[in-house]
């Protein structure tokens, strides 16, 4: 591929995911709101954005294969700050992406979008939304946006439900890890799959 963007690029998996990725593209561009994100690897380029600001974003997607959307307010905040961010961020990568002609969107969500279900459910992935705080209404939101979009408009996308990727201190934490090799291992699938529609 020519060109991926990576959102979120200075948050913890987006920071893991930024050398992987170089190796699946000529150039990726690598986004988020703070001014510097360090030292950039061979084919990485780095612009400041804002995701609740289209005509920020907008300008980053253009000529994108594909987008990791990786970037949001990743802890439970009001509905007022997750708003610009989570929602309204989401709507403006999507609808961006479909003006730029994007392949497929890969996004970050989480086991918040179905929290609220009971932990003796033994819940697939085709369970139904029950978010548990406004940041999983934000990924519930995603996703569907996700299925609109494709249904209406032919974007593809995959939505990663991630339970917890971060260093294991606990045994409750263990059952629901994602290392970060498997992390990197599951987005270049979500990449490299030929046709996902979506998933």
């Amino acid at each position: 591929m020519k060109k991926l963007v990576l959102t979120g690029a200075a948050g913890r998996l987006g920071s893991y995911l930024r050398e992987p990725l170089t190796a699946l593209c000529d150039n990726l561009v690598s986004t988020d709101i703070v001014d510097d994100i360090g030292t950039l690897y061979a084919g990485e380029t780095y612009v400041k954005a804002d995701l609740a600001q289209m005509d920020q974003i907008a300008p980053v997607v253009e000529g994108a294969d594909m987008v990791l959307h990786f970037g949001a307010i990743v802890d439970e905040k009001p509905f007022e700050e997750l708003l610009g961010p989570n929602f309204v961020g989401s709507y403006n990568i999507w609808e961006a992406g479909y003006q730029a002609g994007v392949k497929r969107i890969v996004y970050a969500s989480s086991i918040h979008a179905v929290g609220m279900h009971l932990k003796s459910d033994f819940i697939g992935i085709d369970a139904e939304h029950r978010p548990d705080t406004f940041y999983g209404l934000a990924k519930c939101f995603t996703e569907d946006l996700g299925r609109m979009y494709w249904e209406k408009r032919g974007l593809e996308s995959v939505h990663l439900r991630i339970l917890s990727c971060a260093q294991v201190n606990n045994t409750r934490a263990l059952g629901s890890w994602l290392s970060y090799p498997d992390l990197i291992h599951l987005v270049t699938r979500a990449i490299d799959t030929p046709s996902v529609g979506f998933a």
